[in-house]
């Protein structure tokens, strides 16, 4: 019964363990996308402007 309880304890440690691993990461893949680049919202809110599709398009390709 200890070594069945023992094996049971290390299994929940070793998952919570990966899981907290697996948040690190997510949040650090995250938040590498947050730095893409400065927008200016006043260039952004230019439509009339004739490259504004190609603003845009550079914006969500983060090619900068």
């Amino acid at each position: 019964m200890k070594k069945i309880l023992t094996i049971t304890v290390a299994a929940v440690v070793l998952i919570a363990l990966a899981a907290t691993a697996s948040l690190f990461t997510l949040s650090a893949v995250a938040g590498s996308h947050r730095t893409c680049g400065k927008v200016n919202p006043a260039e952004l809110r230019a439509a009339a402007d004739p490259d504004y599709a190609n603003k845009l398009e550079k914006l969500a390709r983060c090619s900068h």
